[in-house]
């Protein structure tokens, strides 16, 4: 029962009053014949004059007083109108202020997007007559959701790599030591501490000598077991620089634009509400961005995502569009989140899958 229902209803205070001023009523209309009889206590009172005078004198006393009862329930009712219509209007206040706050919020993740870019260089060796060569360097900004699926594919090499040095340990920490290097850039003091690094730097330095083309090539020892992997020419930048000075400002915003939403007082906003304005948020989120979300969370340095206190994965499915095909082979999705787990479930829906791709199997 809502605030609304408990404010619309009599509550104990209103049933009280209004019993007793049907039992001081009702008594009025007994109460000529009880007083005029002669009572054990020797009252008499059949010498009080007219019987109408002895009626009226005797009954209205009472009804007075049931009319007091009735005039306070009145002005109670009243009373707890005004507070209803107060409650109510704070409610609209509120409603729109998380209203008008999340849709700014939304707003400026959006501003994050676009400010996210991968500055992609082209060298064009043109020979000249004195045999020379001269190397003109073309930039071309790639900004905005597009930039994610570079970042993806950049994440995935660094993936294989770990997976063919760290082959006897879980996918987990495959994804976790790459998205170390992925997320923070390589680092030259790492090259002594493992394999792993040195193979990264080799490939980023091949990449780099190749004049940033050539790159399935670069890394063919590393993919020529993979049968679901596909390296297109197209990362035609820097490799392994580190991003995050880009990306840790967008995921934070993105966890707390999200954590409003779902901290909202249930009175405010239902569960059924909360997925709402969350799907508004997620649509916002390409396939890419979801796959790049999924690793962040999966790799630890965003677990705050979904753990023991926050369930935005599985209880309000911020990452439902992505697929297994879209992850790595190794990265089962079942397993990792037990599609028949008790998450919460909207209201009025039979089917309310965690991932879209379970509608498709149906």
């Amino acid at each position: 029962m809502t605030d609304t229902d408990k404010n619309t209803k009599l509550d104990g205070i209103s049933l009280i009053i209004l019993i007793i001023s049907g039992v001081v009523i009702l008594f009025s209309f007994f109460s000529p014949i009880i007083f005029v009889q002669e009572t054990i206590l020797g009252f008499n009172f059949t010498t009080t004059g007219p019987i109408g005078d002895t009626i009226g004198g005797i009954m209205n006393p009472f009804i007075a007083i049931a009319g007091v009862f009735l005039t306070f329930l009145a002005f109670y009712i009243q009373f707890k109108a005004n507070r209803l219509q107060r409650d109510l209007f704070r409610q609209e206040l509120d409603y729109n202020k998380f209203e008008n706050q999340f849709y700014e919020m939304l707003k400026l993740h959006k501003a994050n997007v676009n400010e996210i870019q991968i500055d992609e260089v082209k060298l064009y060796i043109q020979e000249k007559s004195d045999r020379e060569n001269s190397i003109d360097r073309v930039e071309k900004v790639i900004s905005g959701r597009k930039a994610f699926d570079f970042l993806k594919s950049e994440f995935e090499i660094i993936y294989l790599i770990a997976k063919k040095h760290f082959p006897h340990r879980e996918p987990k920490i495959w994804v976790n030591e790459a998205y170390g290097v992925f997320f923070h850039g390589l680092r030259k003091s790492s090259l002594d501490l493992h394999d792993f690094y040195k193979e990264v730097d080799n490939v980023k330095e091949q990449h780099k000598k190749n004049h940033f083309t050539g790159l399935p090539k670069t890394i063919d020892n590393i993919v020529k077991h993979e049968t679901n992997i596909q390296i297109k020419d197209n990362l035609r930048f820097d490799l392994f620089e580190g991003h995050s000075s880009q990306l840790a400002h967008y995921y934070r915003h993105l966890y707390q634009t999200v954590k409003f939403v779902v901290n909202q007082d249930k009175e405010l906003l239902s569960y059924n509400e909360k997925r709402k304005y969350l799907r508004i948020l997620r649509a916002q989120l390409s396939n890419q961005e979801q796959a790049m979300l999924f690793y962040n969370w999966l790799s630890d340095f965003g677990k705050q995502w979904n753990n023991e206190k926050n369930k935005f994965f599985t209880d309000y499915r911020m990452i439902h569009n992505i697929y297994q095909e879209l992850i790595m082979e190794e990265v089962n999705l079942k397993e990792i989140f037990d599609f028949d787990s008790g998450y919460l479930k909207e209201e009025n829906r039979e089917i309310d899958p965690l991932f879209e791709f379970q509608d498709w199997k149906e």
